[in-house]
């Protein structure tokens, strides 16, 4: 005689409710306890996030924006399979009791956006008086404790560490002068790295990009210039806290002194792509994007892209689809009249994006593709 084997209901209904999106789970903590302890369980967002990973349907494109007489605004659309954007919708701006003039999105990581926020005590016009999480899937948002000393610029990186299962922020002086600080939520506040960084070597550091500092494989990512035409693609584990150097690519120079083309002004620049490091660099005439296969083996470095600018002054990648598309973002003109074009150049994408919400005149500021989460 053959048995079934038997499945506990509670585990159907995980493998279930993993599946659906982020709206829907936060109406469904409505339906009894039982399900608003499940929905809310650390396990379960995290077993949530898992699976939305690289899922397009939970992929989200959040850009925040600036119109002329309306002031700041968040956006969110959906990503579809050829590169357009659809279901478009005003987000609620996350909360900030402080008055504020100015602000900038940095980085984003599980859903988890780090945003500094500019107010009339604000050191410099590049440093925020003060850093917000917001997630815009759960609308909820939190201060982050206050800044150590203030810098004239730096550069932040949020990633979460699955050994202490705790997410940190690391904070970087560009100029290299003053020491790396990092936090991790748990512990609520703001310390200096203990040991010296690889940048402080005494041959001179200046960070270049514009990009914040990619996080893939427990590490935060950087490109480094030093004196004598030196580039470095450094990088420091969340985990141990620990500096190290990921070898470049091969016969690729990334200065832009050192271009064929030096006399136009070059973009470099680091992402990830897919769980990969990448990196890219671009004038107004080609735009060139390589990606590291294989982590930290310089051998794995392909170039996967090399395209015309079409007279773009800046091209940052921004997310890469199964069939292996690359969604770009171009900057023309140097006045942020954007396009947002798949690298096959078949599908061109120029904001408005036909969006009657949207004011024709809105300038975009920053814009990050990233997975719903329950985090």
């Amino acid at each position: 005689m053959v048995t079934g084997i038997h499945i506990p209901e509670e585990e159907i209904l995980v493998d279930i409710l993993t599946r659906l999106p982020v709206k829907s789970l936060l109406r469904f903590k409505c339906v009894s306890e039982s399900w608003k302890t499940l929905i809310s369980d650390p396990y379960f967002k995290r077993k949530h996030l898992n699976h939305a990973k690289n899922k397009l349907n939970f992929q989200k494109f959040l850009f925040d924006t600036r119109s002329p007489g309306k002031g700041y605004d968040f956006y969110c659309a959906s990503l579809s399979p050829n590169g357009l954007f659809n279901d478009f919708r005003r987000l609620d701006w996350p909360s900030v009791s402080t008055p504020f003039y100015g602000f900038k999105v940095y980085c984003c990581c599980d859903a988890l956006f780090l945003i500094g926020i500019h107010t009339e005590n604000s050191y410099s016009l590049n440093e925020p008086s003060m850093l917000l999480l917001w997630n815009p899937s759960t609308s909820e948002s939190m201060v982050l404790p206050r800044l150590g000393s203030p810098l004239q610029v730096s550069t932040y990186g949020l990633g979460y560490d699955s050994i202490s299962d705790d997410y940190k922020v690391l904070r970087i002086d560009q100029e290299g002068m003053a020491p790396d600080e990092i936090l991790a939520l748990k512990s609520g506040s703001w310390r200096k790295i203990d040991h010296p960084s690889i940048r402080s070597d005494g041959d001179g550091f200046t960070m270049f990009g514009r990009e914040c500092l990619p996080f893939v494989h427990g590490a935060f990512h950087w490109l480094g210039f030093r004196s004598f035409m030196k580039e470095s693609l450094d990088s420091f584990s969340i985990s141990d806290e620990t500096y190290g150097r990921i070898p470049l690519p091969k016969n690729v120079r990334i200065d832009p002194e050192s271009s064929e083309l030096s006399f136009m002004p070059v973009e470099v620049g680091m992402s990830v792509l897919r769980g990969m490091l990448c990196l890219f660099n671009n004038n107004t005439m080609i735009f060139n994007l390589w990606i590291m296969k294989e982590y930290g083996v310089q051998e794995s470095w392909t170039k996967l892209l090399t395209i015309s600018s079409n007279g773009a002054s800046l091209i940052l990648p921004k997310y890469r689809f199964s069939n292996g598309k690359v969604l770009l973002w171009y900057e023309v003109d140097f006045i942020k009249r954007t396009i947002y074009r798949t690298s096959d150049g078949l599908t061109d994408q120029i904001w408005p994006f036909n969006c009657d919400d949207i004011d024709p005149a809105t300038i975009i500021y920053d814009e990050f593709v990233y997975t719903e989460s329950l985090i």
